[in-house]
């Protein structure tokens, strides 16, 4: 896991940046608590309806409204509490008691005779949409697409450039084992020695390329099998030619970035640790 953990930190660390900032935005956007011009609204609403020219119709709206006993005045408000009408009080010390129930009657009573400024704002969009148009979160998307496609560029240009490494490693090996089965034939000199770095470069090459677990031991064990066989078998021995033919297919396959079963014994390519010797 740990290993994985490494293998994936660029990613992590972006998706952990990139949801810190999302979720910043949607605090952001959530607000931290209530807006501070909602107070000079109240405040200025509480202006209007007390003002000596407001005051009896806000009197009067309370009736209607059911806050306050009808015959009520300025001077001998009284409120209803609870379905019954209270003790007789004044206008200002009920508008301070009675927060509520005096921004319940001043509330409409400023929509009707005061200005645009004292009515409340219309409702927010939902936060979806109030996110979904922020230019933060907009740019948020775009650096993460921006940065996804240079991860995925980064990634192609990687693989090919690996799939290049096997095509090389593959051709010069075969190349190898074709010079040594013609030297054998000849009985000339063996050049085994070159034979066998093309086979470590090309073992190499394989581990490195990023193919599946079962394909890549498929391709060890086979190259293993076929480098035993040109080693210990005649030039034209079918098993060797065999050999070099499906190896030679099988890489084809590998860089190609086909997925294939290679080899027989595919589990028993664990076990081989390095080669034909």
């Amino acid at each position: 896991m740990p290993d994985r953990i490494r293998k994936h930190r660029s990613k992590i660390a972006v998706a952990v940046v990139a949801a810190v900032l999302v979720l910043g935005l949607v605090r952001v956007e959530q607000g931290g608590g209530e807006d501070p011009s909602d107070d000079v609204r109240k405040n200025a609403r509480r202006v209007h309806c007390l003002s000596p020219k407001q005051r009896p119709e806000l009197v009067h709206t309370a009736i209607r409204l059911g806050e306050a006993a009808p015959g009520s005045t300025e001077t001998a408000f009284r409120p209803i509490r609870n379905g019954r009408a209270g003790t007789p009080t004044a206008l200002d010390k009920w508008s301070l008691d009675s927060r509520e129930a005096f921004g319940n009657v001043c509330k409409p009573l400023a929509v009707l005779t005061g200005s645009k400024a004292l009515q409340d704002p219309p409702p927010k969009p939902p936060l979806w949409r109030r996110i979904g148009t922020n230019p933060l979160f907009t740019l948020i998307i775009g650096a993460l697409l921006t940065l996804a496609t240079a991860m995925l560029t980064a990634r192609t240009a990687r693989h090919q450039m690996l799939a290049d490494q096997l095509n090389t490693a593959a051709a010069e090996y075969l190349k190898a084992s074709d010079g040594v089965r013609r030297a054998r034939f000849r009985g000339g000199l063996l050049d085994e020695n070159a034979l066998e770095e093309r086979r470590v470069e090309l073992w190499s090459a394989v581990l490195r390329v990023p193919l599946p677990p079962t394909q890549s031991r498929g391709l060890l064990r086979r190259l293993d099998r076929a480098h035993r066989a040109l080693k210990v078998d005649e030039f034209d021995n079918e098993r060797t030619i065999a050999e070099l033919h499906e190896l030679s297919s099988e890489l084809a396959a590998a860089v190609r970035g086909e997925v294939v079963t290679a080899g027989e014994d595919i589990e028993a390519a664990a076990n081989t640790s390095g080669g034909g010797r």
